[in-house]
């Protein structure tokens, strides 16, 4: 099992902080925001929240890269401080580096500090649809998976 650290602050709004307490509720909106994104494997996981924005989720019979997309949509909700993995895959694929968006970041400058060259925008784009839906719309305390090459 492992431990993602998100910024707890940053990141889609799917509930009250103050009126929406309930951790099983919260576990339920997770789940259904993990699945509304459209991410494949979502349907084999569960979530559910802990105390003081950390969650787990649970799961089988996911690709690394499906893993990878599920933990990362689950953090990169406002209220979401720590995720804990304990999703097991199915293949022995290299996990992917991550990368917490600062102010004035873009997908350009980004792969240029991840691989050297801002050419492989697209790829930190395409490796974090569908939470992305355009190269532009990235905000600082989100984080983003980054691909090997």
């Amino acid at each position: 099992m492992g431990f993602f650290n998100f910024v707890k602050e940053a990141g889609e709004k799917l509930w009250d902080t103050v009126s929406d307490q309930n951790n099983t509720n919260q576990g339920e909106k997770l789940q259904a925001h993990i699945k509304n994104l459209g991410i494949p494997g979502a349907d084999n996981v569960s979530v559910q929240a802990g105390v003081e924005g950390s969650v787990t989720v649970t799961g089988d019979t996911l690709t690394q890269e499906q893993k990878e997309k599920i933990l990362v949509a689950v953090g990169n909700v406002a209220g979401i401080g720590v995720v804990n993995d304990a999703i097991t895959t199915t293949a022995g694929t290299e996990a992917s580096r991550y990368y917490t968006v600062k102010s004035g970041d873009t997908l350009s400058a980004i792969s240029r500090a991840m691989y050297g060259t801002p050419n492989e925008y697209q790829r930190i784009f395409e490796a974090n649809k569908p939470m992305l839906s355009h190269p532009d719309k990235i905000y600082p305390g989100q984080m983003l998976i980054i691909p090997h090459k």
